[in-house]
């Protein structure tokens, strides 16, 4: 007798885009497609987390709303979102406009001067807060979160030890927060070649991995040269993070693309999309693992690999 077909969630990272990993676990759920094991890299980490944690989507949801919330959290990433040109030409509006400019300037200019522009605790603070003293270990489904070491450009995967030291070094963006230095490491958020962990799934053990992919933010107008060399380092990295998604089973990316990457407020916005998403795609994944599960894939699969064997 075959044994269970083992599912795994591979939640990629996206910033604020990445809340609609929790709309996509919310349509799993409610078709009763439970993951055995979880990975998730930056804001795919933190969902993952709390998914390996509890399964219960309105609970997940609950929890993220708190920890975007956090006064921590949320003052930090507001600079960084462009205001809409309509809002910020009203007269009510334009003092306000003016501030946020001088924020964004002053953080392009400590991006370029520091080692990192905020204080690890501005993160890991809002962390230990949504997820308390706990471990890898402690919780009922297996999860990697996936960073990155600068030093060897190897991924460094976390299963074991404190969790929220796991999840930091995922989500710790370089020369925004501070990276963590471990035995010649210089390790920091995975969203650049790790950006949907699908590997660290097959590695814990999964025979079916789910790849939720965030698309990258499209920036389309560039006002300096510092613009361009951004958006071509962008576009190399999708190029990567579509081989990497060719090698998943299965993949779903919510049609995000129109919000900002640092716009927490647009949370509710994006979990819509993604549970939108899944569910649109629900009847072809259901479609796949009736197939998995049937012995006769089995027995081809077997076929293959004999036929294979016997030509080498």
């Amino acid at each position: 007798m075959a044994r269970p077909l083992k599912i795994g969630i591979a939640l990629g990272s996206g910033g604020a885009r990445g809340l609609a990993h929790a709309g996509v676990l919310q349509v799993l759920e409610e078709a009763g497609i439970k993951a055995d094991i979880v990975a998730g890299t930056s804001m795919g980490s933190i969902v993952g987390a709390l998914y390996a944690q509890n399964q219960d989507p309105a609970w997940i949801w609950d929890k993220l709303k708190t920890y975007i919330s956090n006064p921590d959290f949320a003052d930090y990433w507001a600079p960084f979102v462009p205001r809409d040109e309509s809002e910020a030409q009203s007269p009510q509006h334009r003092l306000s406009g003016i501030f946020d400019f001088m924020q964004r300037k002053m953080i392009a200019v400590k991006t370029v001067t520091r080692p990192w522009i905020q204080e690890r605790e501005k993160l890991l603070n809002p962390l230990g807060k949504a997820f308390g003293p706990i471990s890898f270990e402690d919780l009922p489904i297996p999860l990697a979160a996936v960073a990155l070491d600068l030093v060897s450009g190897r991924s460094v995967v976390y299963t074991k030890g404190p969790l929220v030291e796991g999840i930091y070094a995922s989500c710790a963006i370089p020369a925004v927060f501070p990276p963590v230095y471990r035995d010649g490491m210089i390790i920091c958020d995975g969203g650049g070649p790790f950006r949907v962990p699908v590997e660290a799934c097959r590695d814990l053990g999964a025979d079916v991995v789910i790849a939720v992919d965030i698309p990258a933010f499209e920036e389309t107008t560039f006002s300096t040269g510092l613009d361009m060399i951004l958006r071509s380092n962008t576009i190399a990295r999708q190029r990567l993070n579509r081989f990497v998604c060719g090698t998943a089973d299965f993949v779903i990316r919510p049609h995000v693309t129109e919000f900002h990457w640092a716009d927490f407020g647009s949370g509710e916005a994006c979990r819509a999309r993604g549970y939108a998403q899944a569910e649109a795609q629900l009847g072809d994944l259901r479609r796949l693992l009736r197939w998995r599960r049937n012995p006769r894939y089995h027995w081809k699969m077997k076929a293959r690999k004999l036929l294979k064997l016997s030509l080498d």
